[in-house]
Parts: structure tokens; sequence; C-alpha cells
């Protein structure tokens, strides 16, 4: 079984300048076993993710930001 994770942004600024950024990582069985099972490895990914496309927009990143979907 793989897990599949993705995550995009959309920030609307003035005069219609719009700024997207997405980003997606798909998790092995082997990377599943290495980040200590599926609830590990689910929160590893969703956090990698929304880093990537943090960074993408230029946004600084709240270390206590935990908003996981579940």
């Amino acid at each position: 079984m793989q897990i599949r994770v993705s995550y995009s942004q959309l920030i609307s600024g003035p005069g219609y300048n719009n700024q997207r950024a997405e980003a997606e990582i798909t998790l092995t069985p082997e990377d599943i076993v290495l980040n200590g099972g599926y609830v590990h490895a689910f929160q590893w990914a969703w956090r990698k993710v929304k880093a990537e496309v943090h960074e993408q927009l230029g946004i600084v990143p709240d270390k206590h930001d935990d908003d996981i979907p579940f």
C-alpha cells in the first residue's frame, strides 16, 4: 500500500495578482516502515508538502501550525 499526499494553496493579492503553489509526495511501503508506520508517515508527508508549498509562496511557517486534516 502506498500513501499519496498532496497540498495546494492559492493566495489572492491586489489587482488580480494570484499565486498558486502545489506539492505532492508518494510514500512507498518501505518509506512507511522507515517513518514508523502509516500514521507517522502521513504526518511526516503532510508537513513536508505543506512546507514546500509555503516555501514556493514565500510564507514563513508557523511552528505551532498543525492543521492535519484529520
